[in-house]
């Protein structure tokens, strides 16, 4: 049963849904304009017309306790409502109801907003403020719109009456739609004016203002002006000042039920008509011109409802990034994140733009909140704490911040030329950031030595961490990873912790060898070191050890093997390991207790300046290469560098040392203790080298030395600690991985080329699964053309089921189709197949 009057029943309808969710509701009646209303659904409830219970306090606490006895303290959440006349927020609180009240959820409404609500689309909004001038009961609210209701004619208003929003939106999306033929008169056409009067609050004045051509077709014009009205009122109830045009102002003062009404058909056109809502929208912001023009971003707010507003949003925030407001910026951007904005949603060279501003914000955020992390060094292990928890932040943002820029920057995109101030800004601050950081690094070196405690030293990682793992027996796998920054540790710790299992995965840090290269860094981490000191064979190309020399990848698997099992260690490279077959690879690694993976991979792309576009890969291919060594029966992993790196940019200063082959880009090796500005001497046998002589020269910042190699962007060799502090993650089982797999099958569309951008679907299903095994919900693709290395594939946006992180395609697995849009990079212009 329901109650009789159609404001009751919409009051039924709302409260019977406030217990759906929420279970215990108290109604707070400040007014008491309910009573009789509620003594009714009480009746109806005992009579079992109403599924809830109702308990209404009548001026006894008492008795309204003893009857909520039946229905617990609170805790047990019954389902019933509460009824509080008189009450409100605070003296509800004086009440023995107040339990009850903090258990439970406040429900409220004001007999005038539910009058508006009831009438919306029924009645003129005039007569219903006319009659709720008189300060109504519920009973006479319920007989006046019943009566007003029951004067429904036969025809088009009855049609308008029964099912209005839908017809409206119908219309709206298809040039009329089913209100074709029936409007083609003026007493059809004031039908419908009355009913969009009624329904959102359009009335005359603006029909004056919007009403268009008089030549159109009436149908035609009424629809324009309304299209115009309802897109404005949401513009107006979204915007955070006063709109400057005059016709918009006194929108302001629409109730809001109507402007739910009207907000209501404006988002149901966008979903449903996306192609009308864009020509309806651009038609009417041609009349409000002035009105876009005098609007400031700030003034803007989340509902881009007109392009224009996006536009100057945009133009706002690259303005914002320039004036390092970092904030302001990352708020606008956040509120056009993912399909928030019809705009971006049609166009992927806007939503590129955004992207940057978001990226560049996040990064000068970071900037701001990590000044100076290493200010007031004392100590090496003090460094290392505070690198972790502050400098290696930034490098990750800055990593990130560059590699996005790099993908998404290009001349097609929208304030070209200030985002490329922002991005030079933004580079300076960060430069002078990192100098800092490497000149307080330098003082602490200087007043310490550069060569730390044994236990933070590169050269004692294999003694005491992948030795002691080795313990009884146990199958080690050593990730000797060039170029393998501490940053991009931090990011590979989330995705191994992310594959679940039970794995223990742990990073710490330690400080590489002097100089920061690949045949220092790779060679010391084999167990070369005696009594803490390193014999150096040539000039500084490796180490010896007793009658052993190392300097090679198979010296080092052989001498690890050697020193843990009496074995030389098995050699594989990250392909090796992802091409092998499960049975193959367990095979392989069977009769070895030492595995050394090696991978060049990271930093053979720094040093032919493609790493920003491919290191994310890289670090999804150390993944996977575990993911496979699990499988194969290893419980222990130890991922570990050789030296990190420094990205350049226009920025970095450069240095004439000698001649331009005298130098490396970091270093110079020299017989002289040379006093130069900017430069710091270091005896080579206080590094505990012996076998060599001499010094070796370090900047005290990041500055490099001319050596005649142009636009390199990555350089590693110096004393910074981007370069100098190496990651040593360790992951450990308590059981060797299951070798379940699933097999999935990638479907592909080539589509028309758009926005100057290749563009593909994909989709990802199930080709095989095996039983018990749980398949993951989303995978990880990449793009690449085979056998062609000189040409790179770079991914630029993602639209549909799928997303991109960090310019890797995560395809969810299941019916719905990913959009890629993509570029081609290549010394000739050529067609090529592409590998997804």
């Amino acid at each position: 049963a329901t109650m009789s009057g159609p404001v009751s029943q919409a009051l039924q309808a709302e409260l019977l849904a406030e217990v759906r969710r929420q279970g215990i509701v108290v109604w707070l009646d400040k007014d008491a304009s309910y009573t009789g209303f509620v003594d009714r659904l009480a009746a109806e409830h005992e009579g079992g017309d109403f599924p809830y219970p109702v308990i209404g306090f009548r001026g006894s606490f008492l008795e309204t306790l003893f009857a909520l006895e039946a229905y617990g303290s609170g805790y047990e959440k019954h389902s019933l409502v509460v009824h509080m006349p008189g009450f409100n927020e605070d003296s509800i609180r004086t009440t023995p109801v107040l339990e009850l009240y903090a258990a439970g959820t406040r429900f409220r409404k004001a007999l005038d907003t539910l009058v508006r609500q009831a009438a919306t689309g029924r009645v003129l909004p005039d007569e219903v403020e006319g009659f709720l001038r008189d300060n109504p009961t519920l009973e006479k609210a319920d007989e006046w719109l019943a009566l007003s209701v029951s004067k429904r004619t036969v025809g088009l208003e009855a049609l308008l009456d029964s099912s209005g929003p839908t017809l409206i939106v119908e219309a709206l999306g298809n040039k009329g739609g089913p209100l074709v033929g029936r409007v083609t008169t003026d007493e059809e056409a004031g039908a419908l004016r009355s009913y969009l009067h009624k329904l959102t609050g359009m009335d005359d004045e603006w029909l004056s203002f919007a009403m268009g051509d008089p030549r159109a077709p009436i149908l035609d014009r009424v629809l324009s002006a309304f299209s115009a009205w309802v897109l404005c009122v949401e513009y107006v109830h979204d915007l955070r000042r006063e709109p400057h045009l005059a016709a918009l102002k006194r929108l302001r003062a629409l109730s809001k039920p109507l402007v739910e009404a009207a907000k209501g058909i404006v988002g149901q056109l966008r979903r449903s008509h996306p192609e009308a809502y864009a020509g309806l929208a651009d038609e009417a912001e041609s009349m409000l011109d002035i009105e876009l023009k005098a609007m400031e971003p700030e003034d803007l707010g989340q509902i881009d409802t007109f392009r224009e507003e996006e536009n100057r949003v945009l133009r706002g925030a690259v303005e914002v990034l320039k004036e390092h407001a970092w904030a302001r910026a990352a708020d606008w951007a956040k509120a056009r994140e993912g399909e928030r904005s019809f705009w971006l949603h049609r166009d992927p060279v806007r939503r590129r733009a955004w992207n940057l501003v978001a990226e560049a914000a996040a990064f000068g955020k970071i900037l701001a909140e990590h000044p100076r992390p290493f200010e007031g060094l004392a100590h090496f292990e003090e460094a290392l704490a505070r690198y972790a928890e502050s400098a290696a932040p930034v490098d990750r943002a800055h990593r990130r911040f560059e590699q996005e820029w790099l993908r998404r920057l290009d001349t097609q995109m929208p304030h070209y030329g200030a985002l490329q101030e922002v991005l030079w800004s933004l580079r300076q601050l960060h430069r002078t950031w990192v100098d800092q950081l490497t000149k307080d690094f330098t003082r602490l070196c200087k007043g310490e030595g550069f060569l730390p405690p044994p236990e933070l030293q590169q050269r004692t990682l294999y003694e005491q961490v992948v030795q002691p793992m080795a313990f009884g027996d146990e199958k080690v796998a050593v990730f000797l990873v060039d170029a393998f920054r501490y940053e991009m540790a931090t990011e590979l710790v989330e995705d191994l912790r992310a594959m679940g299992g039970g794995a223990v995965v742990d990073l710490k840090a330690r400080f590489a060898e002097l100089p920061t290269i690949t045949s220092v860094g790779m060679n010391a981490l084999a167990p070369v070191a005696q009594n803490g000191r390193l014999a150096v064979t040539g000039a500084l190309q490796g180490f010896k050890s007793g009658e052993v020399t190392v300097r090679s990848p198979g010296d080092r698997a052989k001498a690890m093997g050697n020193r843990t099992g009496g074995k030389p260690g098995l050699r594989l490279t990250l392909s090796e390991i992802c091409d092998s077959s499960p049975e193959g690879l367990k095979r392989k690694v069977k009769e070895h207790q030492i595995v050394v993976v090696c991978s060049s991979e990271i930093d053979d792309a720094g040093e032919a300046n493609v790493g920003l576009l491919t290191f994310d890969a890289q670090l999804g291919q150390l993944k996977a290469a575990w993911r496979h060594l699990q499988t194969a029966g290893l419980k222990h992993a130890v991922f570990t560098a050789d030296h990190g790196f420094l990205l350049q940019d226009s920025t970095t200063a450069v240095h004439q040392f000698g001649k331009a082959t005298d130098p490396h880009p970091r270093y110079v090796l020299d017989p002289h203790e040379r006093a130069e500005a900017g430069m710091v001497p270091v005896p080579l046998s206080k590094l505990g080298y012996d076998g060599i002589g001499g010094y070796l020269l370090l900047r005290e910042d990041t500055a490099v030395f001319r050596t005649g190699t142009v636009g390199a962007s990555f350089v590693h060799g110096g004393n910074s600690p981007e370069e100098r502090i190496i990651p040593v993650l360790t992951v450990t089982r308590k059981r060797a991985e299951s070798s379940s797999l699933s097999e999935y099958a990638i479907e592909a569309k080539v589509m028309d080329a758009a926005f100057g951008f290749h563009r593909l679907q994909v989709r990802l299903m199930y080709a095989q699964q095996t039983l018990g095994f749980v398949g993951a919900r989303s995978i990880d693709l990449d793009l690449r053309v085979p056998e062609r290395r000189d040409i790179r594939v770079t991914v630029k946006e993602v639209t549909g089921a799928g997303s991109i992180k960090s310019g890797r395609i995560q395809s969810p697995v299941g019916d719905a189709w990913t959009e890629v849009y993509f570029a081609l990079e290549g010394a000739a212009d050529e067609r090529v197949r592409v590998e997804i």
